[in-house]
């Protein structure tokens, strides 16, 4: 399989912003009341949404793509804001067609490296508590639990996928 990561442009906000919608909703659509999709995919992903966390000096965007077609992406916040000795990868996902090709791991060794580069001692996550898939493979990885959250303001969340881990990787 012949992939490639590219940081995001501007230029890709229009694109990236169809990606990140489409890779949602094939995930995502059972955590929400009525409107709450509508709602989040509007205050996640929207075009001016992505354009200006691009525009963001703190973090980036990565497209996955396999044989130039965009499959998956990345973000990252190179401060993460409750430690600044680490990176937070802040999105990760790529379409539910790709799941099992190790496009998972990719992604997280690239994050690793920007990590390190970055002079980082860590890359921290958040994940929903009711992802086990996922967080069991975070665990394979080498992360470790160190904490948990509640998205209080979520009020269109179903209540009981409001849970999240806080996942750490330290080098």
């Amino acid at each position: 399989m012949n992939y490639e990561i590219m940081k995001a442009s501007l230029e890709d906000s229009k694109r990236l912003s169809a990606l990140c919608k489409s890779i949602y909703v094939e995930h995502y659509l059972h955590l929400w009341l009525e409107g709450g999709k509508d709602w989040y995919l509007e205050k996640s992903y929207a075009e001016q949404v992505i354009y200006s966390e691009i525009m963001h000096p703190n973090s980036d965007y990565f497209i996955l793509s396999i044989n130039s077609l965009p499959v998956g992406y990345l973000k990252v916040n190179y401060d993460y804001s409750e430690k600044s000795s680490a990176l937070e990868v802040e999105r990760i996902y790529f379409h539910q067609s790709y799941k099992g090709h190790g496009l998972g791991r990719k992604l997280m060794e690239f994050a690793f490296e920007l990590a390190q580069k970055q002079g980082k001692e860590s890359v921290v996550l958040k994940a929903m508590d009711s992802s086990k898939d996922a967080i069991g493979f975070y665990h394979k990885i080498g992360f470790q639990q160190i904490g948990t959250l509640i998205l209080h303001d979520f009020e269109l969340m179903k209540p009981e996928y409001r849970g999240m881990v806080i996942l750490e990787y330290c080098f």
